[in-house]
């Protein structure tokens, strides 16, 4: 039930903070590139009860810089490198605590959700236009995940290596792989098996590149979600910056896993989030 209650807080406070209050929201892309990708990660929202205090924590340890949105004061838009990747706001009415939202680029909004409901996906935030952005939806997954759709007006950003401060992976994290990985397939994503030695984890991949991961959730687990990574230049650093922000290391680097150029950290509001730090050579969607 707490899952439920939770979607239900969290669509209405997108519905207030995003699309009620009509705010002009910064293009995906600008220039616009005109190219749209389906499955591809493009944005990224952070509900949070203390934007302040948010935007305090992840300037410290990003980099990001934040910026107001003209006609919606309680939304603001950040940026690494000079480029818009996502916004923060404050829900109205009860929180739904902090946690981070992945949008995801869609082809044709009205048959993707339709796709997605013969899939057992439902619907917490029905398709929206938004000024500036496009049309944005939001929906739980089979197994209570929750994850935005997104058909953005001005394309989306081209494939091309990801620099620090911007976002490079997503994990989904699930009670079924297989179930899932079922699930999302309906939708376009070829489903590729990770390496041996990850057990029965699995890439979604779209376009030629692997977008996202799915692996199965701990069985200290609580709920299954989306996990945005950061491209970082230093774990180790950017771990230290964290926990000297006030936010705390939720899963330390391992020399044995990606010779422990990756980690997961919680902010000070509770939004987890992963740090990695990939090799310049290869591209933002190459698999980790």
């Amino acid at each position: 039930m707490r899952r439920y209650l939770a979607a239900a807080a969290l669509a209405a406070a997108l519905q207030a903070g995003a699309a009620g209050a009509a705010p002009t929201l910064p293009p995906i892309t600008d220039p616009p590139t005109t190219v749209n990708i389906p499955g591809k990660f493009v944005w990224f929202d952070l509900v949070t009860p203390d934007p302040a205090a948010a935007q305090a924590f992840y300037g410290k340890v990003f980099g990001w810089s934040f910026e107001a949105t003209p006609g919606a004061s309680d939304y603001s838009v950040f940026s690494a490198g000079g480029r818009p990747i996502g916004g923060i706001f404050q829900p109205a009415g009860a929180a739904p605590g902090t946690r981070w939202l992945a949008f995801v680029s869609v082809r044709d909004m009205d048959a993707a959700m339709t796709r997605l409901g013969r899939t057992g996906f439902t619907t917490v935030l029905p398709a929206t236009k938004v000024p500036g952005r496009g049309t944005h939806a939001i929906v739980r997954d089979t197994q209570g995940a929750i994850v935005g759709l997104l058909k953005s007006a001005s394309g989306d950003p081209r494939d091309e290596p990801v620099g620090p401060g911007e976002f490079f992976w997503v994990d989904l994290y699930t009670r079924s792989v297989a179930s899932a990985a079922a699930a999302y397939a309906y939708i376009g994503y070829q489903i590729v098996p990770a390496d041996e030695d990850q057990g029965d984890r699995v890439m979604l991949v779209a376009n030629g590149y692997a977008r996202a991961g799915i692996t199965a959730l701990p069985p200290e687990g609580r709920q299954p979600g989306w996990l945005p990574y950061v491209q970082v230049e230093d774990v180790a650093a950017t771990v230290a910056a964290a926990q000297a922000a006030g936010g705390k290391l939720l899963l330390a680097p391992d020399p044995a896993v990606l010779e422990g150029n990756i980690a997961v950290i919680g902010d000070p509001l509770g939004g987890v989030i992963g740090v990695i730090h990939w090799k310049p050579e290869t591209t933002a969607e190459a698999q980790p």
